[in-house]
């Protein structure tokens, strides 16, 4: 299909609408309920943007209905669709749709999709969540499609708007589409976004690498601890455009990367995509703007056997026949995990941005002193929105955050 005078918006412009997955359990462990979560989203989006809540079925869909309804909000005023969705992160498979500005068309990029990199693309989950794309753009209308043999995930393409894209090479060329050369990805990313460049970043962060690599440092810097889930090397967790020439990027000081051997390894892969950045310019052939976000402080949760984030983290043990890629054995019955925390996996949409933040009592005053600085930098750069920050411990468990939960649809008319 030829997409000319179609483009790939960026987040921070009008909305149509926002999808949302419930989850399908009430908690992610012991202690961290991901229905609160989810109603603090909704609740932060109703009246600025149509809803979508996708359910698994009708008994996940009736317990959202009712906890959204305890709040006092109008569920005739949400529309509830059901599929069922094992990973609750349309980010990655949901409908990714460009607009025609002169036209009001819009236009879905369906892409190939393999689990994360943890099956092929023929697996029922592959294939199943492959078609949750197109299933997403009939609900809203949308009935051109342009589609491409490339494996991809929403998480990891950030758009300015403007012709550009920024993407984790390491993910898209190296993991998900190794087959092909960087050049042959590129073009193909060119032609289905109807691109002029795409900023490749390195690496995406250290905790963000796949769930079953092997072990990471723990809360004494130990290799004793891992990480609770993975997108496998997404971009949103670590930078964004904020608009078409400001970027925010996560960084982390010599002081804090002296101090936590996880922030060590992190600082490393964030300082390589700064001097990527440093040297980008926009198709004008102007720099961007960087502004540097924080990285949250490591907060560490212990998961048994019987919670669901446990028990899903052991669903491949038989498939990897009990080893991890490094060859470390899979842990037992209980498990020390990192969360997927990030100040950068932020929702941006009508009138408001939704961030993250994890401060509870208890912890170190330094978590909050970080969430504190993270609004702040956020309110700078959407001086017109309002920012709300709610703790995300829960969603984050499953290796994702907000932006991961949820799927913006343009508006029709952007000029």
């Amino acid at each position: 299909m030829n997409i000319q005078g179609f483009r790939t918006v960026g987040e921070f412009e009008k909305q149509e609408s926002v999808l949302m997955a419930w989850s399908t359990v009430e908690f992610a462990c012991k202690g961290y309920n991901m229905d609160n979560v989810s109603l603090e989203i909704v609740r932060n989006l109703y009246g600025n943007v149509k809803i979508f809540i996708c359910c698994d079925n009708e008994e996940v869909k009736q317990r959202a209905i009712n906890k959204i309804k305890m709040c006092g909000l109008d569920t005739d005023k949400i529309e509830f669709v059901i599929y069922l969705t094992p990973i609750p992160y349309p980010r990655d498979f949901g409908a990714e749709v460009l607009v025609n500005d002169h036209t009001g068309e819009l236009l879905l990029t369906n892409f190939n999709f393999n689990t994360y990199g943890m099956h092929t693309t023929d697996h029922p989950i592959s294939k199943l969540l492959k078609e949750f794309s197109e299933f997403h753009a009939e609900l809203v209308g949308v009935d051109k499609i342009v589609s491409t043999e490339l494996i991809s995930e929403g998480g990891d393409r950030e758009f300015n708007g403007r012709g550009v894209m920024m993407a984790i090479e390491d993910t898209e060329v190296n993991k998900r589409n190794p087959h092909l050369s960087k050049y042959e990805v590129e073009d193909e990313f060119k032609r289905v976004f109807n691109l002029n460049k795409i900023i490749w970043l390195p690496l995406p962060t250290f905790d963000d690498e796949n769930m079953y690599s092997g072990k990471i440092p723990g809360p004494n810097g130990k290799g004793d601890a891992y990480r609770s889930a993975s997108a496998n090397g997404h971009v949103d967790e670590m930078c964004r455009f904020v608009n078409e020439n400001t970027i925010l990027l996560a960084h982390i000081s010599e002081e804090e990367a002296k101090k936590s051997k996880l922030h060590n390894l992190n600082k490393d892969r964030l300082d390589k995509a700064y001097e990527v950045l440093k040297n980008e310019v926009n198709i004008d052939g102007k720099p961007f703007q960087i502004v540097k976000m924080p990285v949250p402080e490591p907060i560490y949760l212990t998961i048994r056997a019987g919670d669901f984030v446990y028990d899903m983290w052991q669903e491949s043990k038989e498939d990897l026949k009990g080893e991890l890629f490094d060859g470390s054995p899979f842990p037992g019955e209980e498990m020390v995990v990192l969360p997927a925390l990030s100040y950068c996996n932020f929702l941006i949409t009508n009138n408001i941005v939704i961030a993250q933040k994890y401060y509870s009592e208890g912890l170190p005053l330094e978590v909050k002193k970080k969430d504190e600085e993270a609004l702040n930098i956020l309110k700078s750069v959407f001086p017109d929105r309002k920012i709300v920050a709610i703790n995300t411990i829960a969603l984050n468990l499953y290796g994702g955050g907000i932006h991961c939960n949820t799927r913006n649809i343009p508006a029709k008319s952007l000029l």
